[in-house]
């Protein structure tokens, strides 16, 4: 059987019925591609005194050992944040499931219900998006359509921040936000929310106007991973949280 595990938002989110699994398999595999990835494996493999092999995105896409020992053996694979968020874990369950071996997924937080603690409801977040890097000839802009749309409809707007693995490239909310800015001619957008490390001890939660936070360095918001929201118009019970607990850079001149 093929075990799908998210580890949440941190190792230690791991939760006991999937630790208790662990600890019966022998075959424990990590994707260490698909999301940014900063888990302590080492404190995890000394938890569950067992190897944890790291996957690359040639072992998952091109060389799938895994299924081809799955077929005859449990093997487990874990997953920041939520299994099923990426598309790429469907993918996997589905070349399984093509093998004929049977599949179980052990759900897990994710920035997908961790954005909560922002103070912003749930059911008004609107489509998500993501802010490509951009490349010679390739700059999409699909994001912004996105955001736009959204604002009618008074709903807020998640965006992810592009990571590129490969390269070691992690998309800092500086640059999120200019790129943002370089798209938004008419300044459509001011407020911006900026999710730092949710879920650990270094966590950050900064709210203020685009054209403030864009006067901080890179090195202001810290290590990723990062997340976005261009805020809708807020509830008051929205503002009322948010501004609790947020820092706040918001340009008070009239």
């Amino acid at each position: 059987m093929l075990y799908l595990i998210g580890l949440g938002l941190s190792e230690k989110d791991l939760s006991l019925k999937a630790f208790e699994l662990l600890s019966k398999i022998n075959n424990i595999f990590v994707d260490t591609y698909t999301n940014y990835f900063d888990f302590d494996l080492l404190w995890l493999e000394k938890e569950l005194n067992k190897k944890v092999i790291q996957l690359s995105r040639e072992d998952i896409e091109k060389r799938p050992i895994f299924l081809d020992i799955a077929i005859d053996q449990d093997v487990a694979i874990l997953v920041s944040g939520d299994p099923l968020v990426a598309t790429t874990h469907t993918d996997i369950l589905l070349r399984a499931k093509k093998k004929g071996i049977k599949t179980k997924i052990f759900h897990a937080s994710s920035i997908y219900s961790a954005i909560a603690e922002t103070g912003l409801h749930i059911y008004r977040f609107g489509k998500t998006a993501s802010i490509p890097f951009p490349e010679e000839n390739f700059f999409p802009k699909s994001f912004y359509d996105v955001i736009l749309e959204n604002k009618g409809r008074n709903l807020h707007t998640m965006l992810l921040l592009d990571v590129k693995k490969e390269k070691n490239l992690f998309m800092n909310p500086k640059d999120a936000m200019e790129i943002l800015r370089s798209i938004d001619k008419d300044c459509n957008i001011q407020d911006i929310i900026i999710i730092s490390r949710i879920s650990h001890d270094s966590q950050r939660i900064i709210y203020g106007d685009i054209e403030e936070l864009l006067k901080f360095n890179a090195e202001f918001y810290g290590l990723p991973p990062h997340t976005l929201v261009v805020p809708a118009t807020l509830h008051f019970a929205e503002e009322e949280y948010l501004i609790s607990l947020a820092e706040i850079y918001k340009n008070t001149k009239n």
